[in-house]
């Protein structure tokens, strides 16, 4: 069964928000991972969003949906997030200050 993500208030009502995903992509990444982009100085979510416009939403079940403007920069987005798990904090500086380049 293919899993739906959906957008809920504290009180399990949809409130506007309602289903996630119809345009987008949706990948399964590590708990840790997960854990490591929603701290709240996480410098790799910093960095992403100087890249490109984003839209994305994580799961505490190790998915993640992204969208950006391009079909290209979201799978550009995917790969980063998947790739910086095991990057140090130099490896990381490379990689985005190569792609803001580009």
């Amino acid at each position: 069964m293919e899993p739906e993500m959906v957008c809920i208030d504290s009180c399990g009502r949809a409130n506007g928000m309602g289903v996630i995903g119809q345009d987008g992509l949706l990948f399964k990444v590590t708990l840790g991972l997960i854990r490591k982009l929603l701290a709240p100085d996480c410098e790799i979510l910093q960095e992403v969003g100087k890249l490109y416009p984003l839209e994305i939403v994580f799961g505490m079940n190790g998915r993640i949906w992204v969208k950006a403007k391009t079909i290209q920069q979201t799978l550009i987005l995917a790969n980063i997030l998947e790739a910086c798990e095991h990057m140090t904090a130099d490896q990381r500086k490379q990689i985005f200050s190569r792609l803001a380049e580009s």
